[in-house]
């Protein structure tokens, strides 16, 4: 019987595996390298929006980014920390937007609801409006007019 370094061919004679444990070592204290930041280009553009703040706090927000993320349902907190700016003040100056660009993604979410709901018949959309918008529901309501009459076994025994 031949050994596995016999049957090798020529061309794999040379790869050999060693069976050894490698382990780099890492000095006391030593710290794994981190990522260098890359060269970055400055530039200067100019951004057309309503300015917000006071003194070295002053920015300018774009209408259209406050839009996008109120459209996401963001609170005027997140909103905010985005911008850099205090909660009261962003609240002060784009309260109407937020609203209404809120009240926006609304309709289009009912948009979007009623055309799964007629023109793609999807039952449980249907079931689901026809409960919150119809005001139907799965156990009937007694009312007066419902209700069986009660016996009045008193006037029968005079």
């Amino acid at each position: 019987m031949t050994t596995d370094k016999e049957q090798l061919p020529k061309e794999s004679a040379d790869i050999v595996q060693k069976d050894e444990e490698c382990l780099i070592s890492v000095p006391d204290g030593a710290t794994e390298p981190t990522r260098t930041q890359p060269k970055r280009k400055y530039g200067e553009k100019t951004v057309t929006g309503i300015i917000v703040g006071q003194g070295d706090n002053k920015t300018v927000i774009r209408l259209d980014d406050v839009k996008k993320l109120a459209e996401l349902h963001l609170t005027y907190k997140d909103m905010a920390e985005y911008f850099g700016c205090k909660e009261s003040t962003f609240k002060d100056h784009f309260h109407h937007e937020v609203v209404k660009s809120r009240q926006r993604t609304k309709q289009r979410l009912m948009q979007a609801m009623l055309h799964n709901a007629l023109d793609k018949n999807q039952p449980t959309i249907q079931i689901w409006l026809s409960k919150n918008l119809l005001g139907f529901t799965d156990q009937p309501i007694n009312t007066d007019s419902t209700n069986v009459l009660p016996w009045l076994e008193q006037d029968d025994m005079s």
